[in-house]
């Protein structure tokens, strides 16, 4: 085995992979309008062909855990960094709706490999040096999401979709290619021992699914996704203002999320985090939903003041919501005795599946109706219902499974 390397060195390594991985991939996420232009769809159309993500990403999540087991985390991850920054590419050149749906597919494997990959390596990282960054390295996520969404709402009207994207990936890919490299001395091994390997059949016979954190997952971070789709879109169309300026209400969301995801340690000593995450779904659910439902009934006249409260109900979504998924995440670690990058994928294939129908309601409610605030109302009671699944936060509980 190679020499460790120091664990500060490593740990500024996953920092940056986590910062890398939300800049590349949520670049094209403010310019939607484009790419739902260039494909000449109506919403739903769109919304239906942007979720057939969800069924690369479920191979994904269903498959990798086990390869990196078996042929270790090194080249997976350098696979997976390729396969993801090359559909992305190729997804704002196509315009055929048919090859989108075919690209789509591979990027959200390509999303569901990197997240596998490098999460697997985070709870490596913990059972090594009992320092748990779950939390932190999604705030460095979130910060690439945010730095990636001003650029690109910048980047609007001055730079093409095509040139911003293109540019963009293949910087990203080098500058993560030489950090997986830096890393693979303390990268995830494969498995030596075959009495412990997997096979094909038991990657569906040995699937385990913990139904009280697969929801509460689900349920929290479901309000993020929908705005991460819908967002910006729904601030352009309902308030008819211009691209820049649609982005700011995202731009926010990303800033809470930060916020929360950076600082939640010191608030956590003060009372247990199920507790904490109650009190934040709360926060986010019915301070997003007040918000969104007073600002959609002013007058047309009362434009701005309706985008301030578009501003502060993404404000509160995200400083509610930065810290839920991540909770989650770790409690499905901890409760469970497989490997980490299996339960990262067993995990995030629940997850994927539930997220897939709820984005096809989402997506054909806004097509029947019209409407994008009334579809935006899923993701908040979803949110409000995160409550029910607080208790398998608690550190003495155990999965069933």
């Amino acid at each position: 085995m190679a020499k460790d390397i120091d664990h500060s060195l490593e740990q500024k390594s996953l920092y940056t992979l986590l910062f890398l991985f939300g800049f590349g991939i949520m670049a094209w996420v403010p310019r939607f309008p484009e790419v739902k232009a260039h494909l000449g769809l109506d919403n739903g159309a769109f919304g239906s062909l942007m979720s057939t993500g969800a069924i690369g990403a479920f191979f994904g999540l269903l498959t990798v855990g086990h390869i990196i087991h078996r042929f270790g985390a090194f080249k997976v991850t350098l696979a997976a960094i390729l396969i993801l920054y090359s559909s992305l590419v190729a997804l704002v050149h196509v315009q055929s709706s048919f090859l989108f749906l075919v690209f789509s597919i591979l990027f959200g494997f390509g999303i569901t490999a990197v997240h596998v990959c490098l999460n697997s390596q985070v709870f490596h990282f913990l059972e090594r040096r009992k320092i748990n960054l779950v939390t932190s390295t999604a705030g460095y996520w979130s910060a690439g999401a945010l730095s990636t969404a001003i650029l690109s709402g910048f980047l609007v009207g001055r730079v093409s979709l095509v040139t911003h994207i293109d540019f963009l990936c293949g910087v990203i890919t080098a500058l993560m290619f030489a950090l997986v490299i830096r890393l693979k001395s303390v990268l995830l091994e494969s498995n030596e021992d075959s009495d412990n390997d997997y096979s094909i059949k038991e990657i569906f016979t040995g699937f385990k699914i913990d139904w009280p954190v697969s929801l509460g997952m689900a349920c929290a971070v479901y309000l993020e996704f929908a705005i991460g789709d819908w967002g910006t879109i729904f601030t352009k169309d309902r308030l008819g203002i211009s691209a820049g300026l649609s982005t700011a209400p995202y731009i926010v969301f990303t800033a809470m999320m930060i916020f929360g995801r950076l600082l939640v340690h010191r608030i956590l000593p003060k009372a247990p985090l199920h507790l904490w995450v109650k009190r934040a779904a709360l926060l986010a659910g019915a301070g997003f939903g007040i918000c969104i439902i007073t600002a959609t009934h002013l007058p047309a006249s009362a434009r701005w003041w309706s985008y301030g409260l578009f501003l502060l109900a993404f404000f509160f979504a995200g400083l509610g919501s930065s810290f839920l998924g991540p909770s989650f995440f770790a409690a499905a670690n901890r409760r469970s005795s497989q490997p980490s990058a299996v339960v990262v994928g067993q995990f995030g294939v629940v997850n994927n599946v539930l997220l897939f129908g709820i984005k096809w309601i989402v997506a054909w409610t806004i097509q029947f109706t019209g409407s994008i605030a009334l579809a935006m109302m899923i993701p908040t009671v979803m949110m409000l219902a995160t409550i029910f699944f607080v208790d398998s936060l608690k550190e003495d509980s155990k999965s069933k499974v």
